[in-house]
């Protein structure tokens, strides 16, 4: 790995995939970088060898070996990449792990890893157990075996614990181990949870430093690193701080050190304020001082144009492969706001007190803005994170973090890009289980995802991105000012049980503009309350004292305009009591002297807006539209997940078996192949979708014959797929009774087609009469499998009246999308038609999610027309095109975004 080690990335062997480099958080935090490996690796397998101790090698080989001869280099560096494959796991630059199969049979092959000592115990060996896994089921392999020494548990609990059903036999005194790798829930789950811990403790690290070295720290206090030094300072920072100067001996009062290198102490965390030019030689010496993570504050990257962008991408290359984190490029720093760290690592003149809002942003300047807004209002900060240009940490780390950080309540975030959109969906779903996330999103008219080094789009439609959004439980704010005051509902008030509101107040005209206001966002207004009298403040109390208690209530909403020459009524203090008893939120239409929005502090024990402390807002507008947003996030909050059903019909191996031959013969990466009709049909079968029969016919004659044995009346239409959503009759003729109508339809559709489309012709019974429905997949580039349901036809299309979700899709789920377009209510019976076979349509919806889910292949799928009846829903149209797989941002791996 010589070249490698003079900056010169080693040489590809033909048919290396590329596709199975990836960057992998371990268990204590630190990454690696996984790849294929190459024949150049063989020095570097010669190192990685002598490192292991005699225990190691003899648990591998069943014998010692504390040498590699030539021979066992060539044959252990040089693979295949098929039925011989073999990755290794690096940290700068050297090997720590290796993992191979070998095919012994037909869908088998045995499996083995070895860890270097001093690695073992950090998950790596299940990191490289599943991506040999995923590499293996993609040429074909369904099971591994193994043959293991009964002494080596370490082996033996490693394919357990990664949540394998493993079958053992002892013979010949070696456990023999097999087990199908075939990706299940319970492996799903297994992964998940340990990618949460391995990125929570990556981030917990960051926030959590026991000692910091500022790089680039200066005596001159307006300067970056004097400032970031000084407010290290002054938030009282307890553990060493060591300011990194070239030629100064103290700076703001402390020792000064020319490098990282020369500290007396190992650092935890490196803040880097140094021109763009010398950060990759900060990063080399952070890595050689075993530094655990970086805050670049350094801008230039992806901020200043293309050369930036591929500056920064090598940056980052060069920070994971160190093993290291980092936050940047292009950072306003981070906070802490534990008493036990202290931590004001960030460019802000204004810091909020201590409290449960997380906070997360992009940019700098916005992230200036909210902690400046929260700072003023007195809404507590747990901790913030500026990413930057996320070149490394993004916001689904995050995330994990903050789910099981103990302190937090509340997560706010600025998202410019996401890493992973398919991933951030996933992972916020589950955090918004626990706790409300609240996200301003830029490029929601773009749907530019991810819009920093390396732009690329999704292929769905805005509102679908945001009801998929939506339908992971995030609240989504229009605005930063929008974002804050959510917050601070969600912060210091009670969950809405219901969306029955109170409207109280002691102006006739805001009570009713407040009340029309709710109604039109959908809320119930079940009482409206004008008070009147000289003792507003008291009166204000009595009603607000029975309405809190919310047995007929579920939130209350109070205007109030104070008396021009008497601004102080007494009703702040009214509310503040009110919402300190109340068992439902409690919000403020008030004039406020200091501004439109802010708090009635309710003080928490650390002097910021507590539990109890009441939003307020400048126009009822703002506050109906904060209620609302925060009442929906409760009802997601309240129901139910649903369980993913079993289907016993489902063969899921021949479907993978179908497509992979459909796939073969030369295709290239970027075609794209229509599925034939037999195959659909052999396809659809796979996954027990049925499709109403149809024949194909070359003529009139061959057309009457195909309707007679399939029975009248029939159905004639083109399967070209230019007319598959056209949405328009020029390609179908229905409802032929007999043979006249049907020769005369031929005539007719051979007047208007041109030969290709005649080409296509087939003859189908006509389904019984129903709604005319489509169900569709795409596999999209940024968020995966995505599944759609709506009406069919073009006003449906032109109107975009669709539901959108991304599988697995549970019972739940299929529920909720077959009743998200406008126009549902015809399914369930309306205007006295009869209601149609719903639990049909849905069953059918989780067979499609599956489908979608568990074949990458399938790059769009449409079945449509589906006609649904109260007989059940009849698949008489399907079409379905393919494309040679990508590695899936969120697939059966764990790994770290692309940078």
């Amino acid at each position: 790995m010589s070249s490698s080690e003079e900056g010169q990335e080693p040489s590809e062997p033909p048919g290396y995939p590329e596709q199975w480099e990836a960057d992998v958080v371990l268990r204590d935090g630190s990454t690696c970088h996984v790849r294929p490996i190459r024949p150049s690796d063989a020095d570097a397998l010669r190192r990685f060898h002598s490192h292991l101790s005699p225990e190691t090698i003899y648990t591998r080989f069943f014998s010692p070996y504390p040498d590699l001869s030539d021979k066992d280099v060539v044959r252990l560096t040089c693979v295949d990449y098929d039925a011989r494959m073999a990755l290794v796991a690096t940290v700068g630059g050297e090997i720590v792990g290796v993992g191979r199969y070998d095919q012994v049979g037909e869908v088998d092959a045995e499996v083995a890893f070895t860890v270097r000592d001093d690695y073992q115990g950090h998950g790596l060996g299940s990191v490289l157990l599943e991506h040999l896994a995923a590499t293996a089921r993609e040429r074909g392999l369904r099971r591994f075996v193994a043959d293991v020494l009964p002494q080596n548990r370490r082996m033996v609990g490693t394919f357990s614990r990664a949540g394998y059903r493993v079958a053992q036999e002892l013979e010949d005194g070696v456990v023999k181990l097999a087990f199908d790798i075939e990706p299940t829930q319970e492996l799903r789950s297994v992964m998940q949870a340990r990618e949460h811990r391995a990125e929570s403790r990556s981030v917990e690290r960051l926030l959590s430093p026991t000692s910091i070295a500022v790089v680039g720290a200066s005596g001159r206090a307006e300067s970056l690193g004097g400032v970031m030094l000084r407010n290290l300072i002054a938030a009282g920072f307890e553990g060493p701080l060591y300011p990194i100067h070239p030629s100064a001996k103290e700076v703001a009062g402390l020792r000064a050190y020319p490098s990282v290198l020369k500290t007396p102490g190992r650092i935890d965390l490196a803040i880097v304020v140094v021109p763009e030019d010398r950060v990759s030689d900060v990063v080399d010496e952070c890595a050689q001082a075993e530094v655990h993570a970086l805050v670049i504050v350094s801008a230039g990257f992806s901020d200043a144009g293309p050369a930036g962008a591929e500056k920064e991408r090598e940056l980052s290359s060069r920070v994971r492969e160190h093993g290291l984190r980092m936050v940047g490029p292009n950072s306003l720093g981070l906070i802490n706001t534990d008493p036990r760290v202290k931590l004001r690592a960030a460019l802000v003149h204004m810091a909020p007190p201590r409290g449960r809002v997380a906070l997360a942003c992009q940019s700098a300047a916005l992230a200036v803005a909210a902690l400046d807004r929260m700072a003023l209002r007195r809404l507590g900060l747990s901790s913030f994170v500026s990413v930057g240009n996320r070149g490394d940490v993004s916001g689904d780390e995050l995330l994990h973090f903050w789910m099981s950080d103990g302190v937090s309540s509340v997560v706010l975030m600025y998202v410019e890009s996401m890493s992973s959109p398919a991933k951030f969906i996933r992972v916020v779903r589950n955090v918004s289980r626990q706790k409300p996330v609240v996200i301003v999103r830029a490029g929601r008219t773009s749907q530019a995802f991810p819009l920093g080094a390396r732009p690329r789009r999704t292929e769905l439609p805005a509102k679908a991105v945001d009801q998929l959004l939506a339908d992971a439980g995030v609240v989504e704010a229009s605005s930063l000012g929008q974002m804050i005051d959510i917050g601070g509902i969600l912060a210091c008030q009670p969950l809405a049980p219901g969306r029955r509101v109170a409207v109280v107040g002691d102006t006739h005209s805001l009570v009713l503009l407040a009340a029309d206001t709710c109604v039109t966002v959908g809320l119930s207004v079940v009482a409206q309350t004008v008070l009147r009298g000289e003792d507003v403040a008291g009166l204000m109390a009595d009603e607000l004292r029975e309405l809190v208690k919310g047995e007929s209530t579920d939130a209350v909403l109070v205007v109030h305009v104070p008396p021009v020459f008497s601004p102080e009524s007494g009703v702040r203090d009214a509310l503040v009591e009110a919402s300190n008893a109340s068992a439902v939120p409690v919000l403020a239409v008030l004039h406020a002297e200091e501004g439109t929005n802010a708090l009635l502090v309710a003080p928490g024990p650390d002097g910021s807006a507590g539990h109890g402390s009441v939003p307020c807002f400048g126009t009822v507008e703002e506050a109906v539209q904060a209620l609302s947003l925060v009442v929906g996030y409760s009802e997601w909050r309240r129901r139910p997940r649903g369980e993913v059903p079993e289907h016993s019909d489902i063969d899921t191996e021949r479907a993978r078996e179908l497509l992979e031959g459909i796939l073969t013969g030369g295709i290239h990466s970027s075609d794209t192949v229509r599925v034939s009709d037999s195959q659909m049909r052999h396809l659809l079968a796979c996954y027990g979708i049925g499709i109403w029969p149809w024949r194909p016919i070359g003529d009139e004659d061959s057309a009457v014959a195909e309707a007679d044995e399939l029975g009248w009346p029939a159905l004639l239409k083109t399967t070209d797929p230019r007319f598959a959503r056209s949405g328009d009759n020029r390609g179908v003729r229905t409802s032929l009774e007999n043979e006249r109508a049907l020769r005369a339809a031929y005539l007719s559709l051979s007047a208007s087609l041109d030969h290709t489309a005649m080409s296509q012709l087939v003859v189908q019974r006509m389904a019984p009469p129903g709604f005319h429905c489509a169900i569709r997949t795409q596999e999209d580039p940024l968020f995966g499998p995505t599944v759609s349901f709506g009406f069919g036809g073009a006003l449906a299309d032109l109107l975009a009246d669709r539901g959108h979700v991304v599988p697995p899709i549970t019972d739940a789920d299929a529920a909720r999308l077959v009743r998200q377009p406008a126009a549902a209510s015809l399914l369930f019976g309306r205007g006295g038609t009869s209601a149609v076979d719903v639990p049909g349509l849905e069953d059918l919806v989780v067979r499609v999610g599956r489908m979608a889910d568990e074949l990458p292949q399938l790059a769009q799928l449409d079945l449509d027309p589906i006609i649904v009846s109260p007989g059940g829903p009849v698949v008489a149209g399907a079409v379905a095109w393919l494309r040679v797989p990508e590695p899936r941002s969120d697939g059966e791996t764990r790994r770290l975004s692309d940078v």
